[in-house]
Order: C-alpha cells, then sequence, then structure tokens
C-alpha cells in the first residue's frame, strides 16, 4: 500500500562544496534562492546493436554511461558566487577604491570546470533521507540577465554530475539519501 507521506513539495536548496559527511566546506557556494524550482535528474547513453535480420530494431541494449544534471535560475545575482566556478570569470578589485570592482569572464576554450560534491536540500527540512549528493559536480554557467518591466533578473545554473572514478562504489554518481550511512 502506498504512503501518502511520503509525497513532498516545495523548494529546495543547491549547495556546490560539501565534505564526505554533507556539511558545507569552507568556501561553498550555496544558492538558497530559485525560481521555478531545481530540477534533478539523469541522462544515459546506450548502445543497441542490431542484426540484419531484425532491420533496425536492436537486438538488446548497453548502457555506455550515466550523468546526472541539475537545472534551475536563480534571483541571487551575487557574481562572487560566479567566480568560484566558473574558470573563466575573474573579480577585479580597483587598488586605490576598495569600493569599485568589477567582474570579468573571458571566452576562451580550454579551461577544465572545477568539480566538488553538491547537495540538493528541501528548504526547511533536516531528514538527510531526503538530500540528494552528486559526488563530482561541474557547474556550466551561461550569462542570460534579462531586462523586463515585469520580471527579475535571474541567473540559469547548470550542472553536471559526473561518475567519480575515485569514490566507492567506483564511478559513483549520485547518493540519494544520508551520505553518512555505512556498509
Amino acid at each position: 500500500m502506498s504512503d501518502v507521506n511520503k509525497i513532498y513539495a516545495g523548494p529546495g536548496i543547491f549547495t556546490w562544496g560539501v565534505d564526505e559527511k554533507g556539511a558545507l566546506e569552507p568556501d561553498a557556494v550555496v544558492f538558497d534562492l530559485t525560481q521555478g524550482g531545481i530540477r534533478f535528474f539523469t541522462e544515459t547513453t546506450y548502445f543497441e546493436p542490431t542484426t540484419d535480420q531484425t532491420g533496425t530494431a536492436p537486438v538488446k541494449s548497453f548502457s555506455t554511461g550515466t550523468v546526472g544534471r541539475v537545472e534551475f535560475e536563480t534571483p541571487d545575482m551575487d557574481f562572487d558566487k560566479v567566480v568560484k566556478f566558473n574558470a573563466n570569470a575573474t573579480k577585479v578589485t580597483d587598488a586605490t577604491d576598495p569600493d569599485k570592482v568589477k567582474y570579468q569572464v573571458t571566452g576562451l576554450a580550454g579551461k577544465e570546470l572545477p568539480r566538488k560534491r553538491a547537495m540538493i536540500q528541501p528548504q526547511g527540512v533536516t531528514d538527510p533521507e531526503r538530500f540528494i549528493f552528486l559526488e563530482s559536480c561541474g557547474i556550466k554557467f551561461d550569462a542570460n540577465a534579462q531586462f523586463m518591466l515585469d520580471d527579475n533578473q535571474k541567473l540559469p545554473i547548470n550542472a553536471v554530475a559526473y561518475p567519480d572514478l575515485n569514490a566507492t562504489p567506483r564511478g559513483l554518481l549520485y547518493t540519494w539519501g544520508d551520505i553518512t550511512a555505512t556498509v
């Protein structure tokens, strides 16, 4: 029988930079304001061989890889956060007037995204059984600043969870629940 008490709703918090026990690291980036919610999903690719006798219909499927994805928009326009996870972004503080600050973003290729463990936590929920931990997460950031009469500015955040080859089990993508549970 289904349990209606296990139907959940409500906003979430995305944190990039948590340790192996789920505690925030000193330089963690926390997005606790979102618009439209946080979406977490996985994408798996497949190799599906065919035979001449079955035409284009595959005879079986092999998974070839899975990544996790996180998508949300935030009205938090704090560019200091962007500098922490975007290898192309830098903060420049004026040498004579520390109140003068600018953020510069370069567009050159070849910068590797920094990766950290991330956490999605429902707002106001302390039960770790409801948390999702992304083991090795990079944030793909592209600006999309809107200047509109009837809407506020938002930054789109797209994160990717990669299989972690140093984790146990090898290739760990995400943990749903209490990250401190052991075997």
